[in-house]
C-alpha cells in the first residue's frame, strides 16, 4: 500500500485544511495509506495525523520571525523530531501545502525531501515561496523576480520588524535551483505565470484548480432563514474574506459602498468586531464563519459575488457562491477571471465600476444563470475531479 503524507499548517479548518483533509480521503478510497503532518490546529481527520512541534514552538518561531525577518528558519528541534517520524512513516509520496506558519523549518525540510529522493508535489496557494517575505505580492513590486530587497510590506503577514528578504530569496532560490523530484502545482494558470518569471522557474509544473463539493455548496432552500438581519429584499452584493485587511480590498469594499444606489447594499462576511462596528449603514457585517449550511444561504441569496482582491491566488469563496448559483465579478488581470465566463460573471477592472454592472445584474434571468454557475463549477472546479488530478500525479510520480 503505497503511502502519501501531506504537511501543512492545519487539517481540516480553514481552506488549505480542507483541502488537505478531503484529499487524504480519496486517496484512501484509491488504496493509499494517508497521514496529515500539522503545526497549528487540526480537527477531527479520516487521516492518521502528525504534529509538528507544539504551539510554545509556534509563539517563540513568531517572535523570532517578527523581530528578524527569518520566518520558515526557527523550529530546528520540531523539525528534526518530525524527521524521525518521517523515517519511520516512510512516505512514498509528500505533498507540501502551506509550509509557512510558524511552525517547520523550510531548508531542512527540503534538504531531506532531496537527500531521500522522495517524489515531492508542493501545491502553490500563495506567493510565499516565491518571495524573500511576502505570502502576498503587490502588483507594483517585481523585486521577487530577481532578488528581493527593501520590502515594502513588511507589516503584511508574516510582519516583521527587520527587513532579511534579500537573504531569504537566496536561500529559497538555492534550494529551487536543483530540485528534480518536486512537481509544483499553482492552483491557477494566473500563478502558473508569475512562477515561471520567479526562482521557482527551474521546478517543472502543472496546474490543478482547488475544487469543491457541489453536494455541500448548492443553492439553498429552505424556508427558514439562518441568518438573521438581512433584508434580502435589496439589492444585494455578497463578499468574504478569511480576514478582512488593506489588502485583500477592505477599503475598496468601504469605498463601494459609498457608490450604491438607494435599495443596493453590501453583506460583508470574515470581520472582526472593530470592523463591524465601523461599517456604514448599507454594508451589513458578519464574522467568519465554517458553518457550510449558513455560508450556502449566504451564497445563494445575494444577486452577486464580488471578489475585490488583487492578489487572490484562485478565488475558492468566488466558486462556492457560484455553486450556490450567484454569478460573480471579479478583477481584470486576477485569478478570478478563469473562473467566470460571459454566462456567468462580469470582469471589471476597479472595484468601483461594480456599480455600472447592477442594472445589467438586475435584468439577469435568475434561474437561467443559477443554472450557468452552477453548471460551470461541476463542469471546472468539482472537487472530485480535481483531486483525482492529484492522484493521478501520485501515481505517476511512484511509477505505479
Amino acid at each position: 500500500m503505497p503511502k502519501l503524507l501531506q504537511i501543512n499548517s492545519v487539517v481540516n479548518t480553514g481552506s488549505t485544511g480542507r483541502i488537505a483533509e478531503q484529499l487524504g480521503e480519496v486517496a484512501m478510497a484509491q488504496g493509499w495509506a494517508s497521514y496529515i503532518a500539522f503545526g497549528r490546529e487540526a480537527h477531527e481527520s479520516k487521516s492518521q495525523l502528525v504534529r509538528i512541534g507544539s504551539k510554545w514552538g509556534v509563539y517563540l518561531h513568531a517572535i523570532a520571525s517578527k523581530y528578524m525577518d527569518n520566518h520558515g528558519l526557527m523550529s530546528r528541534w520540531a523539525t528534526r523530531s518530525f524527521l524521525k517520524e518521517v523515517d519511520t512513516i516512510k512516505p512514498d509520496v509528500v505533498h507540501l501545502h502551506n509550509i509557512h506558519g510558524y511552525y517547520i523549518n523550510y531548508p531542512m525540510l527540503f534538504r531531506y525531501l532531496k537527500e531521500k529522493n522522495i517524489p515531492t508535489v508542493i501545491t502553490m496557494h500563495d506567493f510565499w515561496l516565491m518571495t524573500g517575505h511576502c505570502a502576498y505580492i503587490n502588483r507594483t513590486c517585481d523585486r521577487w523576480k530577481n532578488g528581493c530587497s527593501n520590502c515594502p510590506r513588511l507589516d503584511q503577514y508574516p510582519a516583521a520588524k527587520r527587513d532579511a528578504s534579500a537573504s531569504n530569496w537566496q536561500k529559497k532560490a538555492a534550494l529551487f535551483s536543483d530540485a528534480p523530484n518536486v512537481t509544483l502545482v499553482p492552483v491557477s494558470y494566473w500563478l502558473g505565470r508569475y512562477a515561471d518569471e520567479s526562482l521557482l522557474h527551474p521546478v517543472k509544473q502543472q496546474v490543478i484548480y482547488n475544487g469543491i463539493d457541489t453536494e455541500v455548496f448548492k443553492p439553498y432552500d429552505m424556508k427558514d432563514a439562518l441568518v438573521k438581519g438581512v433584508d434580502w429584499s435589496k439589492f444585494t452584493i455578497m463578499t468574504i474574506a478569511a480576514r478582512w485587511t488593506e489588502a485583500n480590498g477592505y477599503r475598496d469594499v468601504l469605498q463601494l459602498s459609498q457608490l450604491l444606489p438607494e435599495g443596493c447594499q453590501i453583506v460583508m462576511v470574515g470581520l472582526d468586531t472593530k470592523q463591524i462596528k465601523a461599517l456604514p449603514k448599507n454594508i451589513v457585517g458578519f464574522k467568519k464563519t465554517e458553518n457550510f449550511t449558513q455560508l450556502q444561504e449566504l451564497y445563494s441569496k445575494p444577486d452577486v459575488i464580488l471578489n475585490p482582491n488583487t492578489e487572490v491566488t484562485f478565488g475558492l469563496v468566488t466558486v462556492e457562491a457560484m455553486a450556490c448559483g450567484t454569478p460573480a465579478i471579479v478583477l481584470r488581470d486576477t485569478a478570478g477571471e478563469e473562473l467566470v465566463d460571459e454566462q456567468t460573471g462580469f470582469v471589471v477592472d476597479k472595484v468601483e465600476e461594480v456599480v455600472q454592472r447592477i442594472p445589467t445584474i438586475k435584468c439577469l434571468d435568475k434561474e437561467q444563470t443559477a443554472k450557468a454557475c452552477r453548471q460551470r463549477v461541476q463542469t471546472l472546479f468539482e472537487a472530485s475531479k480535481q483531486y483525482q488530478k492529484y492522484i493521478d500525479l501520485y501515481n505517476r510520480l511512484i511509477g505505479k
